[in-house]
């Protein structure tokens, strides 16, 4: 967190002076109740009306500084929770696709959230809270012997107990705070699987198990936060009974000094007063050191996030397609023991047609993924041109490539926006993508055209109308590989018809496409089809060869068809 506090250094000095500013003047209230307490027992009425003036331009004074102190202390807060925001949020998004998938969603919002929220409330306000409180100690101290240096002795024996206390909380209440954040990032985690299977559940009747389960989650969180609560809660007690032990000391000795002469009435009031400048400040003092000691895992696993680095780009090449995409030899397992890619070489030739064809968990949509650059684990090779992805900038691969899964994604904004993603297009472009992905009836049909709101998630749309935006979406880009992983397996037939066979007839791309879709028409349409199973390419060829062939693949499109 320091690195933060640099950066608004500035604004972190404005808010520390008008905090030591605002908190001298409510501990020099001390002197001035001793100045009046004794003016009073002189029975002196001029002095009286003089302090009394003194008094009203003071408090006016006070009330100004403690507004700025107030002002900037928020404003502090807010710029930093801002910066924490932005550069975990930023960190994030610098992943790659498959450093992102090592985490759940709800890990990011939780951090983004729930751990950003923590920081505020047991870093931020806390650390104020302990430089004001400070000042005021220090400076109470220092009224304190300006009274009595006897009874400042006194009061410094009795903080010195006071300082056990910290040591004994901050490791058990870093702890318990650690496992509430984990807690509240998997109840976040629970809420968002329910929330997003809202449909299901209604469907198939499941709000016994739902309610069940959202219970249980909230239960534990709960706990969690009890738990990190009643820390808390032991540290303030023990800091409250030492805090008040100081006050109790100043009464005693200073009530004992007055009898036997050595101070004034007007000294015994000064004293109490500026006594609960000690006690209170020490008792928010020592409750806050713990909870700020608290967040350090939570700070670690936040800038984790933020200062997410990919290995090495800045050296690697930028990949390449003017030839040809060469597969050597792959494999590839995502638990380092069952092998879904094993053992395949395969040549995809620039703006030739590819179909990948097989039963569902054969290893298509992963061998796509390893073609995009989603994955870099793998053994073997994949070779763009004659690059290696492993010496060339994977991320970068996004520039030769747009992929579209079958569960396309829609923001919450209008077509246009879903198309061009906030990037600027010229109108010829717009209209060859809306015309090439078969959208332009759509958009001159619906209200307010490209400007129609597509709902959250593409609510507002049909699958059929969601899969030709997505199809928009690449084809304004004009990169040269387009990736359609299963993209029009969830829509009608006649809708995945067109959509493909006008992909497929966009003569300068280069077209992977994976799917069920066992048309006779379509299929002839493909330079070649790759037939797999069990990780393996079985067959490969036009539609015409395996066919001829009467093997594996005729046997599958018999049974498909």
């Amino acid at each position: 967190m320091i690195r933060y506090l640099k950066q608004y250094k500035l604004l972190l000095f404005l808010t520390v002076l008008f905090t030591a500013i605002s908190s001298l003047s409510y501990v020099f209230i001390a002197i001035l109740l001793q100045q009046v307490m004794d003016i009073v027992d002189m029975g002196d009425m001029e002095g009286f009306i003089r302090i009394l003036l003194f008094s009203l331009v003071y408090f006016a004074l006070m009330g100004v500084f403690m507004y700025l102190q107030s002002l900037f202390s928020k404003k502090f807060i807010c710029k930093i929770m801002k910066a924490v925001r932005s550069k975990t949020f930023m960190g994030i998004e610098k992943h790659t696709i498959e450093d992102y998938s090592k985490n759940h969603t709800a890990d990011y919002l939780s951090a983004i959230t729930n751990d950003v929220k923590i920081i505020e409330d047991n870093f931020l306000l806390p650390l104020l809270q302990v430089i004001q409180y400070t000042i005021i100690f220090i400076a109470s101290l220092a009224v304190m012997i300006y009274f009595d240096i006897i009874v400042t002795v006194c009061v410094i024996i009795a903080i010195a107990i006071m300082l056990i206390v910290p040591s004994l909380f901050g490791g058990l209440l870093s702890k318990r705070q650690d496992k509430y954040s984990d807690m509240l990032s998997s109840f976040t985690n629970h809420v968002k699987d329910l929330l997003s299977g809202f449909e299901i559940i209604k469907s198939y009747r499941m709000k016994k198990y739902v309610l069940s389960r959202f219970e249980a989650s909230n239960e534990d969180t709960i706990k969690a936060k009890y738990s990190v609560d009643k820390a808390i809660a032991a540290n303030e007690a023990v800091s409250m009974v030492l805090a008040l032990l100081v006050q109790v000391v100043v009464v005693f000795l200073s009530a004992y000094f007055i009898i036997i002469g050595r101070i004034s009435a007007g000294a015994l009031l000064g004293m109490v007063q500026v006594s609960s400048n000690l006690a209170n400040p020490l008792l928010i003092i020592f409750s806050n050191i713990p909870k700020i000691k608290s967040i350090k895992p939570i700070a670690q696993k936040l800038n984790e996030f933020s200062d997410y680095r990919e290995q090495d780009t800045d050296t690697k090449k930028s990949p390449t397609f003017n030839e040809m995409i060469c597969i050597e030899d792959l494999h590839f397992s995502y638990d380092k023991e069952n092998e879904v890619i094993n053992g395949i070489s395969l040549s995809i030739k620039k703006g030739k047609k590819y179909a990948f064809a097989g039963k569902s968990g054969c290893g298509k949509s992963t061998l796509i993924k390893l073609i995009a650059g989603y994955y870099s684990d793998f053994k073997g090779d994949i070779l763009y041109d004659e690059d290696s992805l492993t010496i060339v900038d994977i991320d970068k691969i996004t520039a030769l490539s747009s992929v579209i899964h079958q569960n396309v994604y829609m923001f919450d904004e209008s077509i246009l926006d879903n198309i061009c993603l906030h990037e600027n297009y010229g109108k010829e472009e717009l209209q060859s993508a809306l015309s090439d992905s078969g959208l332009l009836h759509f958009v001159e049909q619906v209200p307010n055209g490209l400007e129609y709101h597509v709902g959250e998630n593409g609510n507002n749309l049909s699958g059929g109308q969601k899969q030709r935006i997505a199809v928009a979406r690449a084809l304004i880009r004009k990169k040269p590989l387009l990736i359609l992983d299963e993209g029009t397996s969830a829509i009608d037939m006649q809708t995945a018809y067109d959509i493909e066979s006008r992909l497929l007839a966009i003569s300068d791309l280069t077209l992977l496409t994976i799917t069920h879709n066992m048309s006779k028409d379509i299929l002839e349409l493909y330079d070649e089809i790759i037939f797999m199973a069990d990780g393996k390419i079985i067959e490969h060829g036009t539609f015409e060869t395996l066919i001829a062939k009467n093997a594996a693949f005729y046997n599958f499109y018999q049974l498909k068809k």
